[in-house]
C-alpha cells in the first residue's frame, strides 16, 4: 500500500543547509520562531557542505528508501536546479513545483526594481495570478513595453517561459 501525500511536499532551503522535506501536515519551527502550520512537517534535515546533484541525490535516496510508501503526489522546491533535478529523478511519478517567492526573489536580481517599479508590480502579478487571460496580458504588456530591459525580457524568455507550468498558478499542477 502507497501513501499518496494529497497536498504536497517540499524541499525547504535556507542558508546553506538542504533539504527539509516536509509534507501536508502541520509544525512550528520554535529554533526560528517561525510558524510554518501552513507548510507541514518536516521529514527529514540534510545538512551538507555542498548543493551538488550526488549529495542531494544520497539524501533524497536515503528519505525514499526509508519510507518507500511514502509517494509524494507534488513536491515545493526553490529555483536551485540541482535540486530540481534530484527530485525529478527520485520521484519521477512527483510533480515538481517552484516556490513563488523563489521564483520572484530570483527574477528580481535582473533588473533594478527600484529603477522599474511599475515592471516589478506587473511581474509580481503576472507571477502570482490564478486567471490565464490576465496572465496572457501581462505577459504582453511586459514583454512588449519598450522600457522594458531588453536583457530582462531575454532572460524570462529563456529561463521562465519554458518551465512556466513549474512555477505558474495557472498552468501549474498540484
Amino acid at each position: 500500500m502507497s501513501l499518496h501525500i494529497q497536498d504536497f511536499c517540499y524541499l525547504r532551503s535556507s542558508h546553506g543547509i538542504t533539504g527539509a522535506m516536509v509534507s501536508n501536515d502541520r509544525y512550528c519551527n520554535l529554533a526560528q520562531g517561525h510558524s510554518y502550520s501552513h507548510l507541514g512537517i518536516p521529514i527529514a534535515w540534510m545538512l551538507a557542505s555542498n548543493r551538488t546533484t550526488a549529495t542531494i541525490a544520497f539524501f533524497l535516496r536515503w528519505v525514499r528508501d526509508a519510507s518507500p510508501s511514502v509517494k509524494p503526489m507534488v513536491i515545493m522546491t526553490d529555483c536551485d536546479q540541482a535540486q530540481i533535478n534530484t527530485l525529478e529523478a527520485i520521484y519521477p511519478e512527483s510533480t515538481v513545483n517552484l516556490c513563488i517567492w523563489h521564483v520572484l526573489h530570483t527574477m528580481r536580481l535582473h533588473f533594478d526594481t527600484n529603477q522599474y517599479p511599475v515592471l516589478w508590480g506587473k511581474v509580481k502579478t503576472w507571477v502570482k495570478t490564478t486567471n490565464q487571460i490576465e496572465f496572457a496580458k501581462l505577459w504582453v504588456e511586459i514583454s512588449g513595453d519598450p522600457s522594458t530591459p531588453q536583457s530582462f525580457i531575454a532572460y524570462l524568455k529563456a529561463q521562465w517561459l519554458p518551465v512556466t507550468p513549474k512555477w505558474s498558478r495557472v498552468l501549474r499542477k498540484g
